[in-house]
């Protein structure tokens, strides 16, 4: 029997030794756990922890964070002595004493939490803390309460209290969005954590344990509770006097929010910009890296353009619908962009109406429309034409190989339908005829226009363009209003390309520039060609006295340029234009191209409707986009000095007859003389000879003879014509075309020259007296009539 008891003593020995080897086996295998699974702290001495980048607008006001969590790191210096008191005596009053678990406090909290049958108070140090926010997740596991006490001693291995506490004031998590005491003092008090007061700095201390159920914002009276709280252990923990404590305990909380958030009033430039730094710098850098971001946007003008365009929809002057296609609901969309074309500085931008991320400005390939046609009169004047050159407004019909027939007839029309025969380059662009573009862009090469609008920035021109569509903007792909903006900043520069810039720099939370945008600047006119583009483009914009110009909506009072553009099924309206200083792009359209139509409504937004109680439609075109441009860059340049655009020396006014671009001759009519523009030795030498001596001539219309006295008088109309040709004239002196009546194009012979109408050389034999008796009769009667007062 005792030899049994003997056994199972020795066998519970063994069992306490294995029990023991298995505990320690397990002790031992669980720290190793840890330690290995513990992140490595050693390079934290330059500290890692995430920080918002802050973008800035031009003038230095804060446009937006990018951020993870919103931070801005400061060192232990600039962090008033009171915060960081305040800090210690609510969250761990025993930080200085303690080598980062503090054994004392855990007894004491296990204490607590048995009287009070609750878990009342925490036992975790501002080390552990820090170990949990910067370095473990919070899941609620013993394992994790290990790594966190195991990282907290390394802490205090490492570091010194200071720093600990610098980590540790930058880390926390402080209500809202604000992570750190300086978010936080921008935040509820829009301060630098430097400037705080004892009270502020005790509102601030109160917020770790509950950021959210403490914030003044949500519960003031909580908040106030919970200073006072910090306020009394600051006391009681030696760190304040009475009196610093009775005067801080009466002072009122004045909270005020930190700068609005700009970000909405440029969202699109906000997005714009996230984009290029995520593509320079990745994710990480961006959001927690503390980035300084400085851009080029004004903010003055971005709510200048903001403004002008809300009050477009909100007076439904622009109309408001709701489609389901497109990138966003509601349709129509705009676009808007700035550029300070010396610079290339994008100054304004508005990408759509807010409620998608779709940018218009930068993302939105549109047919340009007659936009496109100064690109055309550019090449024009590179080859030596001048404002005052002659280009034949007349229809003329194109073979095409449209819908797979060869023989199809291409006839461009002008918009309104009228044809102005010879016109200078001056009023064609100016009236935007189409005519009059088409045949230019085909004496001056499609090759060679492409090649200038590329040159000016039109990026996306494909083989499939090159055709003579191009001149009216009937492009493959499309533009960009980034690409109109920087092409015609070429012609306000006098021909200096600029690359567009929305960042101007980038530093890194040392202050260490990292980025670095020069302006890039390149020559691709010639001074002299820029110049005459612009005098022409003014003339678009003009109101009177030579023309009014299809842009006269934009007209400012002061030098500026600029050019309509409509596409012929009115899905794209534009106005392109700019000032010495700047210039400006405004597009209109459906994301899904749909011809503008819509019901016409009032300011209140009642439909309008006609006698017939039908409802009025109007279409959208690009005479509201030069509306929004004009009421947009008044505002924008009211306080501005009034520019000049820089004339070149080799510019020369030289009086031309209209009609044929050359000298006039003694024949030419005073109101078809005129003063115009060339680059010195391409102007006019020779007289011109499309005007000769006329003489006037009765035709009988209804048999296209020389009327005598029988023909009847309402048949009669009197023709002027050239006495050495024969060639009748219109009212200007220019020979009048024969038009084709079925295709109404203009006849030409063999040679492709025109066919004009001639004076008949033979007099009316049609009509005559029927019998002569009745004529004397006839005769007779008006002498006596006349006798007697009769008519």
């Amino acid at each position: 029997m005792s030899k049994d008891r003997q056994k199972i003593k020795q066998l519970i020995i063994i069992l306490i030794i294995l029990a023991m080897a298995v505990g320690m086996g397990a002790i031992i295998g669980g720290v190793t756990w840890i330690i290995k699974r513990s992140p490595d702290i050693s390079d934290y001495g330059q500290w890692q922890t995430s920080e918002s980048s802050v973008v800035y607008a031009s003038n230095g006001e804060i446009l937006t964070k990018l951020y993870k969590e919103d931070r801005i790191y400061v060192p232990i210096n600039k962090i008033p002595k009171d915060l960081q008191n305040a800090i210690v005596a609510i969250e761990d009053e025993r930080f200085y004493q303690h080598y980062g678990i503090d054994i004392r406090g855990i007894l004491r909290a296990i204490w607590v939490d048995i009287k009070a049958m609750a878990k009342v108070e925490g036992a975790s140090t501002i080390t552990q803390q820090l170990a949990k926010n910067v370095l473990l997740t919070h899941e609620k596991l013993f394992s994790r309460k290990l790594q966190e006490m195991y990282i907290a001693m390394q802490f205090e291995r490492m570091y010194t209290k200071a720093e600990i506490l610098e980590f540790y004031l930058n880390e926390i998590f402080l209500g809202h969005s604000a992570y750190g005491v300086q978010s936080a003092a921008k935040f509820y008090f829009n301060k630098d954590v430097e400037n705080l007061t004892l009270a502020e700095s005790a509102l601030i201390a109160g917020l770790p344990k509950a950021p959210n159920s403490y914030s003044p914002y949500r519960n003031l009276d909580k908040a106030r509770k919970r200073r006072d709280l910090v306020l009394t252990k600051l006391l009681e923990q030696g760190y304040i006097s009475q009196r610093d404590y009775k005067q801080a305990i009466n002072e009122e909380i004045k909270l005020e929010r930190a700068e609005e958030n700009n970000a909405e009033v440029a969202p699109y430039f906000v997005e714009y910009i996230r984009k290029e730094l995520l593509n320079k710098f990745g994710a990480k850098q961006v959001y927690t890296g503390g980035l300084k971001v400085y851009t080029t946007l004004d903010l003055d003008m971005q709510k200048k353009a903001q403004e002008t365009v809300d009050h477009a929809f909100e007076t439904n002057y622009l109309p408001t619908i709701v489609r389901q296609r497109g990138q966003s609901k509601t349709q129509p969309q705009v676009a808007l962009l700035t550029i300070d074309p010396h610079t290339g500085y994008i100054k304004a931008m508005i990408g759509g109406r807010g409620d998608d991320k779709f940018n218009r400005t930068t993302q939105a390939y549109r047919q340009p429309g007659s936009a496109f046609k100064p690109f055309v009169y550019t090449t024009a004047i590179k080859q030596g034409a001048g404002t005052g050159t002659v280009v034949d407004d007349t229809p003329k019909g194109y073979k095409t190989t449209l819908n797979g027939d060869e023989d199809e007839l291409w006839i461009p029309k002008n918009y309104d339908g009228e044809y102005h025969g010879p016109t200078t380059l001056r009023i064609a662009l100016a009236k935007s005829l189409n005519v009059s573009a088409v045949k230019l862009l085909e004496r001056v090469g499609i090759s060679n226009a492409i090649n200038v609008a590329k040159s000016l920035g039109i990026k996306n021109l494909v083989p499939e363009d090159r055709n003579l569509s191009l001149a009216l903007g009937g492009l493959t792909k499309g533009v960009t209003p980034l690409e109109m903006s920087t092409a015609y900043g070429v012609f306000a520069t006098g021909g200096i390309k600029t690359d567009p810039i929305a960042i101007t720099k980038v530093e890194d939370n040392n202050g260490n520039i990292i980025l670095s945008n020069e302006v890039h600047r390149n020559i691709v006119l010639d001074e002299s060609v820029a110049y005459l583009v612009t005098d022409m483009l003014k003339s678009a914009i003009s109101r009177g006295p030579l023309v009014w110009g299809t842009g006269w909506r934009a007209y400012l009072g002061r030098p500026a340029a600029g050019k309509t553009g409509t596409t012929s099924d009115y899905t794209d309206a534009w106005f392109v234009g700019y000032t010495p200083d700047l210039v400006t792009s405004v597009w209109l359209g459906e994301d899904s191209p749909t011809r503008m139509e819509y019901q016409m409504k009032d300011k209140e937004g009642n439909l309008i409707k006609d006698g017939t109680g039908k409802i009025k439609m109007d279409i959208i075109s690009s005479g509201e986009a030069s509306k929004i441009w004009g009421d947009y860059m008044k505002k924008v340049v009211e306080n501005r000095p009034v520019k000049e655009f820089k004339r070149p020396n080799n510019i020369i006014a030289k009086e031309i007859c209209i009609e044929d671009g050359l000298l006039p001759n003694q024949y030419c009519p005073p109101n078809a003389r005129r003063e115009e523009l060339f680059i010195e030795g391409t102007e006019p030498t020779e007289v011109g000879t499309l005007h000769k001596a006329t003489a006037q001539i009765k035709i009988d219309k209804s048999t296209g003879l020389i009327a005598t006295d029988y023909c009847p008088q309402d048949e009669v109309v009197t023709r002027t014509y050239q006495v050495e040709t024969g060639i009748i004239v219109d009212e200007n002196g220019v020979p009048v075309k024969k038009i084709d009546p079925e295709t109404k194009l203009p006849l030409t012979d063999e040679e492709g020259n025109y066919i004009y109408e001639t004076i008949p050389t033979e007099k009316c034999n049609i009509h005559g007296p029927q019998n002569p008796a009745e004529e004397i009769k006839d005769k007779i009667f008006d002498f006596f009539n006349l006798l007697r007062g009769r008519d």
